[in-house]
């Protein structure tokens, strides 16, 4: 079956941001004086809003994990953000998309500012016709389903042909269920940080090893 209409996933899809990420959690929890996050939690940071890893993860409040999020940020938006590399294949992925006439919309859990400066470092932010991201403002999108509702409804995807023909690409089960919530198939791949059993457990419709691999389920070949 071939797509028309791609949302992409930003962190473990395009690019691997585990350096920065790691080094800005840690900042925080050394800000605020608590213990550092052990190496093996560090990927249940990644995918899901980072207020709900703090809380998810840690036991964080509330407060304890937006206190948390603010600190992150001032070592993360000027130093962690770059500490960041594209995955295999990405621009590839994002040129044969282009070559192919496709519609191509980011769908983030990062916030929308730090996501185009991060398109702009890479100089890939051309190849998208939306960009769909986290708000700050506490009241705003923070779950899959609400950023991928927002990328839909901007890009005039409401029709079930159009529906049809619109799918999600990501490396974590919150991709999948967003997915699923907005009545659109979904790609996860594992070159980023989820696994085989994850995307079973909750029924991703394709599961490919590599961004390529996600790109010939796209377009049919």
């Amino acid at each position: 079956m071939k797509f028309d209409y791609i949302l992409l996933d930003l962190d473990g899809t395009l690019t691997n941001p585990i350096e920065g990420i790691t080094k800005s959690i840690n900042y925080a929890m050394e800000k605020m004086g608590k213990p550092l996050v052990p190496d093996e939690l560090i990927p249940k940071f990644i995918g899901p809003p980072l207020r709900d890893g703090y809380m998810q993860n840690l036991g964080f409040t509330e407060e304890e994990a937006e206190r948390a999020v603010w600190v992150y940020r001032e070592r993360y938006t000027p130093v962690g953000l770059y500490e960041n590399k594209l995955i295999d294949g990405a621009k590839e992925l994002l040129e044969r998309l282009s070559a192919a006439g496709k519609t191509v919309s980011l769908a983030t859990s990062k916030p929308e500012d730090m996501s185009v400066k991060l398109l702009e470092h890479y100089g890939i932010l051309r190849y998208f016709d939306f960009i769909s991201a986290a708000s700050l403002d506490l009241n705003g999108r923070h779950n899959k389903s609400e950023i991928i509702t927002h990328a839909l409804e901007n890009l005039g995807i409401n029709t079930p042909e159009k529906l049809a023909k619109t799918v999600m690409v990501g490396d974590r089960f919150h991709d999948i269920e967003g997915s699923k919530n907005n009545g659109i198939s979904s790609i996860a791949v594992l070159c980023g940080f989820g696994s085989r059993g994850e995307f079973l457990k909750y029924k991703a419709d394709f599961i490919a090893e590599t961004l390529l691999d996600a790109c010939d389920i796209i377009l049919g070949a």
